[in-house]
């Protein structure tokens, strides 16, 4: 009698020529989920979250896993983002080639790494925005205890391990980065080397466009908000958060009061309290009145 493994091993499923399994070897390694062709495993990635696509690349050294160029960990939830590492980030970015074709990197909920990850990502000339905020909107403090002393209780990312990959991205001549969201952690320190990179970044490389009205953005306007002893200070500003497009002062319609992001009218997620006008994203809070008109 034909045992079932034979029946399997003797299957005449069509490996193409877009996978690693050979008709020479395909008789005693075709069992292993890495010798599936790379048209299965897209097949397969278009029921992950991006996210766990990227991590499958990098599982199976596949690139073929991943064909999106936006990465976005709060995907994947609260319980698996904490535990990514540096050398897992790394891992990830080498293996879906990002320094050449990711546009879009979030890294909420990555609490675990201090940036040297990142270093992927040194000198890209296609990533558009990267979000460094590792705690989401319902992890970290907010209010008065977002600038208290004894705040933060635990923070890793730092800006000695990320910031120089910033400053490689902006320092090519076909930057495409237009959206940087800075962790509160590093705003509220004002380092002398974030300073500088706002500085940097601030130095427009080409027109900036509103996808509103098509008109120039305010030409002095700062890009970054530089301003003293504002709890603001840092934010990117002009920038829809969703479509990364420019938003001059006059079309300027949704900006979150609780996460700190600015929205265009299309994207605009914002609801506004009855009683005080504050605004909230819809990603924040399903917001009637805020809580401290309730």
């Amino acid at each position: 009698m034909t045992s079932p493994t034979q029946k399997i091993r003797g299957s005449s499923i069509s490996h193409d020529n877009d996978g690693p399994c050979s008709s020479s070897d395909q008789q005693r390694s075709c069992l292993s989920i890495n010798y599936l062709p790379d048209s299965i495993l897209r097949f397969i990635g278009e029921y992950l979250p991006k996210s766990s696509r990227a991590i499958m690349a990098s599982a199976l050294s596949r690139s073929a896993c991943f064909d999106s160029d936006t990465l976005d960990f709060s995907d994947i939830g609260r319980d698996l983002a904490p535990k990514l590492t540096d050398s897992d980030i790394s891992s990830i970015l080498e293996s879906i080639d990002a320094v050449n074709t990711l546009k879009v990197l979030k890294l909420i909920g990555c609490t675990n790494i201090t940036g040297v990850g990142l270093d992927q990502l040194r000198g890209s000339i296609v990533l558009e925005q990267m979000d460094l905020s590792t705690s989401d909107s319902a992890m970290i403090a907010n209010g008065e205890a977002l600038f208290s002393p004894n705040f933060p209780w635990c923070f890793t990312l730092s800006e000695d391990a990320v910031i120089p990959i910033l400053d490689s991205i902006i320092a090519e001549k076909d930057r495409a980065l237009r959206h940087v969201q800075f962790p509160l952690v590093w705003r509220k320190k004002k380092s002398k080397q974030l300073v500088e990179f706002l500085e940097s970044y601030n130095v427009p490389k080409r027109s900036r466009v509103c996808v509103q009205c098509d008109d120039n953005v305010v030409e002095f306007a700062l890009w970054m908000n530089q301003t003293k002893d504002s709890s603001d200070w840092g934010l990117q500003r002009h920038t829809c958060y969703e479509c990364t497009g420019h938003i001059c002062q006059e079309c300027e319609v949704g900006f979150c009061q609780d996460c700190k992001k600015q929205f265009c009218e299309s994207c605009c997620t914002t609801k506004i309290c009855d009683m005080c006008y504050s605004a909230v994203c819809s990603a924040c809070e399903d917001l009637e009145v805020c809580e401290v008109c309730d």
